[in-house]
């Protein structure tokens, strides 16, 4: 065991998305299919070893309100972020194009330092009503320097994998994350069946 580096991670993204879905498989691998829509930014940690680098970080989460008119606030939590999530539905463009023309324009302007960014395309067993493509979101990641990550907050795919990759880069910034992307996302075979699927909450 070492002693934990303190990293502030910040989700961001519309309402509705999966951000505290995805947390709480982070940290609880737990999904509660009835969650509400957060009303107010919500707070945890959850700290990883990475034993080949001698290292464990300490990932200081907080859970922000998508929602319009609480977008002033929601500064208040990005503003000395290290790492910051941007997740999007991949059945919902409209959460994709906010990714793009607000979120990340927005703390790109008002972060101080120079943030590790992630790009969450979550939602993954929804395949099959996938409207914003794969193609789009990796080009969008590129774009601003971000890692890449299919998610689905539903059956915990890539969640841990998001983390590691964000730890590994904390510790090394030259670490190449698509490297080690498999990149085959495996889907369960009660994901495949569920050919409607169920939608998370944000």
């Amino acid at each position: 065991m070492f002693e934990p580096i303190s990293v502030k991670v910040v989700l961001l993204g519309e309402s509705g998305v999966g951000k505290t879905s995805i947390i709480n498989q982070f940290t609880t691998r737990k999904f509660n299919p009835k969650c509400n829509t957060s009303v107010s930014a919500q707070f945890t940690s959850k700290t990883i070893d990475f034993p080949d680098q001698k290292k464990s970080i300490r990932f200081d989460i907080w859970d922000t309100v998508g929602q319009e008119k609480y977008r002033s606030l929601t500064k208040i939590f990005y503003k000395d972020a290290k790492i910051i999530i941007l997740v999007y539905d991949i059945t919902t463009e409209y959460s994709f194009k906010e990714l793009k023309e607000y979120w990340y324009k927005e703390t790109n302007n008002n972060t101080e330092g120079d943030p590790l960014y992630a790009v969450c395309a979550n939602k993954y067993d929804l395949y099959q009503k996938q409207t914003v493509k794969t193609e789009q979101g990796k080009q969008f990641a590129d774009e601003i320097h971000a890692i890449f990550q299919n998610t689905s907050a539903t059956s915990y795919t890539g969640i841990n994998m998001l983390f590691e990759n964000l730890g590994k880069k904390i510790i090394n910034p030259k670490f190449d994350y698509k490297k080690g992307d498999k990149e085959s996302i495996k889907i369960s075979k009660n994901d495949k069946n569920n050919k409607e699927g169920k939608k998370d909450c944000c």
